[in-house]
């Protein structure tokens, strides 16, 4: 029967298909060069350890045993079995501590082939103590893993067989199964490393496999096999063009393997956003080697384009101590040169300069600011028919090439270590060749994107991905501009006076001459009619000058203003038209003249006062109309017509004026015992963004931010010391405050994918013990409220549940894995509500709070993101109005800002 060892441990733990080729098939593959420097370098660590170590004089009577029995101080090349599992110990060591062996038990310690310690070392560790536990009937409390730099890392031990049940469960049955099906192929990071690549890649481009595109994980995978995607041929027909909306922001770059899929399967390459670069008189490209294990960095390759010449620099370091030479000269370089761009591909270069500039000093101010990452105008920006964004596969594409034939970056590591071990000049030879070939590269690739900036209308392999090209021949473009104006003519709302058939007409005529016959009905440029004021208030005049703070002289020069406003009465709405009529003051030292005061607080174009303005925020905020259907309303009842686009001042002026109201609602959030936090999205000018909650069940704040990411919560929440209560987004988990996660969202996903995967058993006993767990907690809050005094009896109950379902628990179902990580990690949060008084279990005041917003998002569409703001603060008031059972129309009419000052007039009986 099958054994598992360590090896195949590991394996699992990066690609289950390696594991199952290691474990039941007869191919072993061909480890690359790069995996059997690695053992070469494990290898000869443990010889150089155990060598030492057998020098011991003191010790060498308990050294030539290998048997567990002996009770030597230490064993080595051990090979342990035990159910099936079998691990090689390189070296145990004797502890006094009891086990079936006796009054001791053994210690395992490995060697790695690395300086740092990597999760796969972890794991051999583990194993091995995992192993070793069964023998001597003992767990292992420590053990030791000896890096390349001699040092011991201590690990500990205990419940090791935690994090490997998981690897361990499927392997056995592998290890069991007459005859199983191998796992499919699905290519990922640790392809590069593995013997098997080149068959899973050759079976991988047969089946033209999912994964053969560059981050393709398999949960991607999955979701798109569900749709009945297999193969990047049928997931290239799924990409469809977004609407190109006008004035857009440049959107927030994200990859789309619909779009790489669709550039592979066409040949061209397709650009969402046109790459901001120029082509400047020097140009500097950057390429740097580096050994990341021992954080040292001994290549600085610079090409360096100067008109129509290319210069190449390699400045090139024997020990990691002429690391500062190298910097120097790299520095002295580039100085030479202070305007011109730096070029680089990825972030390796980018951290290798930071890291110098620490360690070595003598930085150049502006040197981070002159870093160009060219890769930054690729991802999710310009998809070329490449199945990966690596720059080998691009430049490869238009036409690089390098002259070692397995050029890489693992491979340079190779060459490197040689030429520590031999100093033959061959192969530092090949690295500096290797270096200035991908400086090449660079260059070849950055010209190729300047080239798409400048005529990306006019190359054939190059198409927009949301608006493609239309070829079209002369006569042609006539057609479709003939055919376009009879579309345009067919609109019944379309202004026909527009519309022109033939390109000829009025062709002489110029834009002031058209512009002359007057503006649209209604809007700015038309002369609108003075309405007659129904009374007339004289106004007292300024008696001190503003500026000055100086007594204003009396004058006979007369100032009117005349405002429309509404008056908001028991039985509806009054419109008033009011003209003030005051006298200017002239003052002496700022030869100005200047309004009465009443005049002055209106601005010099504003023709509505301020229950109007009230008027319109309600509508639009309240009851969600739209700006078109505002202007409609105005005209309809009150005779006022105004255009749509001129009521956004509106909502600025009663935002700013209400600014102290929304600072009271924060201080009252920031200092209640608890606080929902929710978000939704909100599409500005067709990029989308979102809009942040912070409410209680009595105030509400709203937020908007360019992206999801946490940082407004963050500082929304600074000191706040209540509990947070929020969904499962991480974003949230590390802020410093309590917590309480939403059972709601836990249950609505739990109940969803029991509905998708109705013949999963595992699943649903796994569902109907949280049920089990969770009803008669809900009673007790039915019938009890959330009392502590009621509901901390329960903790007991969470307690065995977890002990029961959850903690070192092995299941096979992939949701049932997914439930049990998600519980075990918010275990302490989700329960938050049983051991505090009146803390809610669910988000649904944050959900409330944010309906408002997807409705209007809903009718609106989309939003103008300088007026956004103002609407949110404006919207966070009328939440609390509404929270609080107050009406929001009568707070704004009556001029408080106070919420909780303000009581809403009871309506009287009718006789």
């Amino acid at each position: 029967m099958r054994t598992i060892n360590s090896e195949t441990l590991i394996a699992y733990s990066q690609c289950h298909r390696k594991a199952f080729l290691l474990l039941c098939a007869e191919e072993k593959g061909t480890p690359s060069e790069y995996i059997e420097l690695l053992r070469q370098k494990k290898n000869e660590n443990r010889d150089k350890y155990i060598t030492a170590l057998r020098q011991d004089a003191s010790k060498s009577d308990s050294y030539y045993s290998n048997d567990l029995n002996s009770g030597n101080s230490f064993l080595f090349d051990l090979k342990i079995k035990a159910d099936g599992l079998e691990v090689n110990c390189d070296l145990l060591a004797r502890v006094e501590t009891t086990s079936s062996l006796g009054r001791y038990s053994y210690e395992p310690t490995i060697f790695a082939d690395t300086h740092s310690i990597n999760k796969e070392q972890k794991i051999e560790l583990l194993y091995a103590g995992y192993v070793l536990e069964k023998i001597q009937n003992r767990s292992p409390e420590k053990g030791t893993i000896i890096g390349l730099d001699e040092e011991p890392h201590r690990i500990n031990l205990k419940n090791s067989s935690r994090p490997l049940l998981p690897l361990l469960s499927p392997l056995q049955e592998w290890r069991e199964a007459s005859s199983i099906e191998p796992p499919p192929v699905i290519l990922n990071r640790h392809c590069p490393y593995c013997q098997f690549q080149k068959s899973c890649r050759a079976k991988a481009e047969r089946e033209d496999n999912l994964s053969i595109l560059s981050g393709m994980t398999p949960k991607i995978i999955r979701r798109y096999e569900k749709k009945g995607i297999f193969t990047t041929k049928q997931l290239s027909y799924l990409y469809k063009p977004r609407k190109v909306k006008k004035r857009t922001e440049k959107p927030h770059a994200t990859h789309k393997p619909e779009l790489q899929a669709l550039a592979i399967r066409t040949g061209k390459i397709y650009v969402q956003q046109l790459p901001d670069l120029s082509t400047q008189e020097v140009e500097i490209f950057l390429d740097i080697e580096g050994v990341p294990d021992q954080n040292t960095y001994y290549l600085i390759g610079l090409l360096v384009h100067e008109g129509d010449t290319n210069t190449f620099l390699s400045f090139w370091a024997d020990e990691s101590q002429d690391e500062a030479a190298i910097w120097q000269k790299f520095l002295e370089k580039i100085n030479q040169y202070p305007t011109a761009p730096i070029y680089h591909y990825g972030s390796y270069e980018l951290k290798a300069i930071d890291k110098l500039s620490r360690w070595q000093g003598h930085n150049i101010p502006n040197l981070k600011a002159r870093l160009i990452n060219i890769n930054a105008f690729i991802y999710g920006k310009v998809y070329f028919p490449a199945k990966s964004n690596g720059l080998k596969e691009i430049a490869g594409l238009l036409g690089a090439s390098w002259t070692a034939p397995n050029a890489s970056g693992l491979q340079s590591l190779v060459w490197r270590h040689h030429w520590d071990k031999t100093n033959d000049p061959r192969y530092r030879e090949i690295l500096v060749t290797y270096n200035q070939e991908d400086c090449l590269a660079l260059k070849l690739l950055k010209d190729k994107l300047s080239e798409i900036r400048g005529s990306s209308d006019t190359l054939s392999e190059v198409d927009f991905a949301d608006l493609p090209k239309r070829q079209s021949t002369k006569p042609g473009e006539q057609i479709h501009s003939h055919f376009e104006t009879i579309l345009k003519f067919a609109h019944s709302n379309y202004d026909k006076k527009k519309i022109k058939f033939r390109q000829d007409e009025n062709e002489g005529e110029s834009d002031k001459e058209r512009k002359a016959r007057g503006s649209k009905k209604g809007y700015q440029g038309q002369r609108k009619k003075r309405p007659k004021a129904q009374k007339t208030i004289q106004v007292p005049s300024a008696t001190v000058c503003p500026r000055q703070n100086w007594s204003l002289r009396p004058t006979d020069r007369t100032s009117k203003r005349l405002i429309i406003d509404l008056v908001l009465r028991k039985g509806g709405m009054r419109k008033t038209i009011t003209e003030y009529v005051g006298f200017q003051g002239y003052c002496t030292k700022c030869y100005r003249y200047h309004l009465p005061p009443e005049i002055s607080k209106y601005g010099a174009n504003q023709l509505y006062g301020y229950g109007f303005q009230a008027w319109i925020v309600y509508q639009r905020v309240a009851l969600r109309m739209t700006y078109g259907g505002i202007a409609e309303a105005m005209e309809e009842q009150f005779n006022e017509k105004e255009p749509g686009e001129t009521i956004s001042p509106f909502i600025r002026n009663l935002s700013s004026y209400y600014f102290e109201t929304e600072e009271v609602i924060i201080h009252h959030l920031l200092n209640s015992p608890f606080i929902h936090a929710d978000e939704t999205t909100i599409n500005i000018r067709g990029t989308t963004q979102y809009v942040w909650t912070f409410t209680n069940d009595k105030y509400v704040v709203f937020r908007l931010s360019k992206t999801r990411e946490a940082q407004i919560a963050h500082e929304f929440l600074t000191s706040y010391q209540g509990i947070l209560i929020s969904d499962f987004y991480s974003g949230y988990d590390s802020i410093a405050c309590r917590q309480q996660k939403c059972w709601v969202h836990l249950i609505r996903d739990l109940n969803d994918d029991l509905w998708g995967a109705p013949l999963d058993g595992e699943y649903e006993f796994f569902v109907s013990e949280v049920r089990g767990l969770l009803i008669p907690i809900m009673e007790a809050v039915q019938k009890y409220g959330l009392k502590k005094r009621n509901l901390n009896k329960f903790t007991k109950q969470v307690d065995r549940f977890y002990e029961r379902v959850i903690t070192d628990k092995k299941y096979k179902s992939e949701l049932v894995l997914k439930y049990q990580k998600r519980l075990t990690r918010y275990q302490e949060s989700l329960f938050t509500f049983l051991t505090q008084d009146g803390i809610p279990w669910h988000n649904n005041t944050a959900e409330r709070a944010l309906r408002h917003i997807a409705k209007q998002r809903a009718i609106s569409g989309d939003f103008h993101e300088g007026v956004t703001h103002d609407y949110l603060r404006l919207l966070g008031i009328r939440q609390t109005c509404r929270f609080q059972d107050k009406s929001f129309l009568k707070f704004l009419f009556s001029r408080e800002k106070n919420i909780d000052q303000f009581k809403s007039p009871r309506v009287g009986r009718r006789r």
